[in-house]
């Protein structure tokens, strides 16, 4: 990791926490809050549970202010519009239907509620990909609860199918080839230093870290 990359992802996501409201943001009635988050859990889950049937991810408990970046990066179209990202197609899409308030109501949303650890669903032995993992822990951290400092999302608790899907896509080039998404180019240069061989077994440790 480059300290002066990591310093400018830093200063660019501390200023997007500056500028991220509290509560109920302007610009969006609670009625059509309900509206827009109902549709959200078709996919995502009433709790934000995920879905891996629907390719939606854990959504709860992850920090506002990524998930709003994440929104704000699907509709602008720097993330979901790679070939090798079928499923951020999808996202791509619902996002450009969101207003920025929608985006920024569904973050404060997702990010204020808890959901049970998801299922394992790979046949891997977590403790196989400690070793490997600790490349993530210098963003991630070894509890797996992020940095927001520099853009790293919490992924303890995680689906494991999520992991491996997200790890194969940065690896692909399909996400964070965007310049505007400093964060993710990061974790595409840190991924140079893995094997994807190793990528089921890191994604089953990241599933496990909650309940260790």
């Amino acid at each position: 990791m480059k300290a002066t990359a990591t310093a400018v992802i830093g200063l660019g996501v501390l200023a997007a926490g500056a500028a991220f409201s509290q509560g109920q943001p302007a610009g969006i009635s609670e009625a059509d809050k309900a509206t827009m988050l109902a549709s959200c859990a078709a996919c995502h889950g009433s709790a934000g549970e995920g879905n891996e049937a629907r390719s939606a991810p854990r959504l709860a408990g992850l920090d506002a202010v990524y998930l709003e970046r994440q929104l704000d990066l699907f509709a602008s179209g720097k993330r979901g519009t790679m070939p090798g990202d079928p499923f951020g197609s999808q996202m791509y899409v619902i996002a450009q239907s969101l207003k920025p308030a929608d985006r920024e109501a569904a973050a404060i949303h997702y990010a204020s509620i808890e959901a049970a650890p998801p299922h394992r669903t790979l046949a891997e032995a977590p403790d196989r990909g400690m070793p490997a993992y600790q490349t993530c822990a210098a963003c991630h951290g070894e509890d797996g609860a992020g940095n927001a400092d520099i853009g790293a999302p919490r992924i303890a608790g995680q689906a494991d199918w999520y992991i491996l899907r997200s790890l194969e896509t940065f690896h692909l080039g399909a996400r964070g080839f965007d310049e505007d998404d400093a964060p993710g180019q990061q974790m595409r240069l840190a991924l140079e230093a893995l094997d994807p061989s190793e990528f089921q077994a890191i994604a089953a440790y990241v599933a496990s870290i909650e309940t260790k």
